[in-house]
């Protein structure tokens, strides 16, 4: 079996980390060798060098980077699944995290959040430079690139469960 991958996208505050996390401990329990990763971690860099306006703004090539650098650790400890969320707007950046993601069989999943769920969820967790609306129509105004989406308004078992049997895996 080749190793598989999840990207779970969608906009701001749609609860892409705390899913991601959730589905990797439904695999771990099943002892399925698993890696999590926030490309929003693995992109924080600052300030921003200059650079030309060509292609991937400069962050999301630095997080298709940090990817494609962490993904062969991963796999050569024994991953057999890669949960991996963040923005994914565009058709190039989805490509750009697919070639990350050599030799995985990846699924991209778009998470919907109601949007007074998203308000509810961010309001003690993002800081004062935080806008909902600003974070609602990023999220509204995506290209149709997933896989499948899903909403996410149970709790993160119940979303990660979904994902995982809509994923197509047999993971007996």
């Amino acid at each position: 079996m080749s190793p598989r991958a999840l990207l779970l996208a969608g906009g701001g505050g749609v609860g892409k980390t705390t899913v991601a996390q959730a589905i990797a401990r439904v695999l771990t329990a099943d002892r399925h060798p698993t890696a999590v990763l926030d490309l929003d971690a693995v992109g924080q860099f600052g300030p921003r060098p200059p650079a030309p306006d060509s292609g991937l703004r400069f962050h999301d090539r630095l997080k298709a980077r940090n990817l494609a650098a962490v993904w062969p650790t991963y796999r050569d400890a024994g991953a057999r699944f890669m949960i991996v969320s963040g923005h994914v707007e565009t058709s190039a950046l989805k490509a750009a995290y697919l070639e990350a993601l050599a030799g995985c069989d990846v699924r991209m999943v778009r998470m919907l959040t109601p949007p007074d769920l998203v308000a509810a969820r961010t309001r003690s967790t993002r800081g004062p430079d935080w806008d909902l609306q600003a974070a609602l129509a990023e999220a509204a105004a995506h290209q149709p690139i997933e896989d499948f989406t899903v909403t996410n308004d149970r709790s993160p078992a119940e979303t990660a469960a979904e994902i995982l049997a809509r994923s197509g895996w047999a993971l007996g």
